[in-house]
């Protein structure tokens, strides 16, 4: 099957989003950033802080889970017209990359958002031959889910329950700064076995941090696979009127439900739900529609994306190793020594090396080193060397 240009340089473009989020996590303590982060200062940094928590924070996750969703309804369609069964090498694919998630978190970044995505993945493989209606209406009831249940429990709460529940967000900033010096006496200054204990710890924290959004990706994995059975990213210029819909309701509703939590400031609250699992969601959705139509127009300089998008797996892990080179004491030790708009520029610089790599890497391959191990893991080595052939 012809591969879809625009669905590699969406995974791109979520490859820069979430490299624009995922590297303050290596400059800034995980306990800090739990507790709402170390205060910003300077113009420029509030600025670009403002921009990423409206624009780019949980977005491009969200987006790769998308395209995760619509991935799978691609290999369903392959395997059904090779006539090979879909269920079994998916769930083998997920185990490898519940695999690689693992080693990914304990040997490089505790952040790892792999495994997460293989645990949700073997539960959407039971709806992967589900009617669109039906991937559909399953999207919304799980990405809802969660919104449900907690506005419910705030909203039939106590006051003093309630307010008992936002204390325990007030910090004080000099406790921020404490938890800031110890993670640096590790991560910028400890040795590898300090750092990777430091690590693994974290891992488990984060990881069960994020048993309140898996109902979310599973949602989005759905909303991406409904998106794959309909074929809304292909054939651009047919899908153009919906498209320019999806853009308009995503991006004035998913604002309109992000704006009032900046400028109120808010924590722990309704405005804090509505944003995060619901406004993120819709501007998500935007972000798809409006890259789309604009690669339809102008994919000559879009399709740069597509480079790091055709190799998406390796591209994240090197990510990863980028930035532990750089932050941590085996590196360069410039843990909690960069301000926000020094990491901001950096993950631009570090994304751009990354499209020269993978350019010059898919001249000679056809698919990331990676992507080939992890297709030997759940293909075997003759279904893994078709898609690493050299090209001449």
């Amino acid at each position: 099957m012809k591969r879809i240009n625009v669905l590699d340089a969406l995974r791109g473009f979520a490859l820069l989003g979430i490299l624009l989020v995922n590297i303050n996590f290596f400059n800034e303590s995980l306990l800090a950033i739990n507790y709402g982060g170390l205060p910003v200062e300077g113009w420029l940094n509030k600025t670009i802080d403002t921009l990423t928590v409206l624009f780019v924070n949980g977005k491009f996750m969200l987006l790769f889970a998308f395209l995760f969703g619509y991935g799978a309804i691609i290999l369903f369609r392959n395997a059904e017209a090779a006539g090979k069964k879909f269920t079994w090498m998916f769930v083998k694919r997920m185990l490898a990359l519940l695999l690689f998630g693992i080693l990914h978190a304990v040997f490089l970044w505790y952040g790892d958002i792999l495994a997460i995505y293989a645990l949700v993945g073997l539960v959407f493989v039971m709806f992967v031959k589900r009617r669109p209606k039906t991937l559909l209406t399953m999207s919304i009831v799980f990405s809802l889910l969660i919104p449900v249940l907690m506005s419910a429990a705030m909203l039939l709460g106590n006051q003093a329950g309630t307010e008992g529940m936002e204390d325990l967000y007030a910090v004080d900033p000099m406790e921020l700064q404490m938890f800031q010096q110890q993670d640096q006496q590790i991560y910028g200054a400890g040795n590898y076995m300090e750092i990777t204990m430091k690590r693994i710890g974290e891992y488990i924290s984060s990881f069960f941090n994020m048993i309140l959004f898996l109902p979310q990706i599973l949602g989005t994995f759905l909303l991406g696979a409904y998106f794959g059975k309909r074929k809304l990213l292909e054939d651009i210029p047919s899908k153009k009127q919906f498209m320019v819909r999806l853009g308009w309701i995503g991006g004035i509703v998913g604002l309109a439900l992000t704006v009032p939590r900046i400028l109120l400031d808010s924590s722990n609250s309704l405005l804090d739900i509505f944003s995060i699992f619901i406004g993120a969601p819709l501007l998500m959705l935007a972000y798809v529609a409006c890259f789309t139509l604009l690669y339809a127009r102008r994919p000559k300089w879009l399709h740069l994306f597509s480079y790091p998008g055709k190799m998406a797996f390796s591209m994240y892990i090197l990510q990863s190793i980028f930035c532990s080179l750089i932050f941590y004491s085996y590196g360069l030790g410039l843990f909690g020594t960069m301000t926000l708009w020094q990491t901001m520029a950096t993950a631009f610089l570090l994304f751009g090396l990354q499209i020269v790599i993978s350019a010059l890497w898919l001249r000679r391959f056809r698919t990331g080193p990676l992507e080939y191990v992890w297709r030997l893991m759940y293909k075997g080595r003759e279904g893994a060397s078709k898609s690493f052939q050299r090209k001449f």
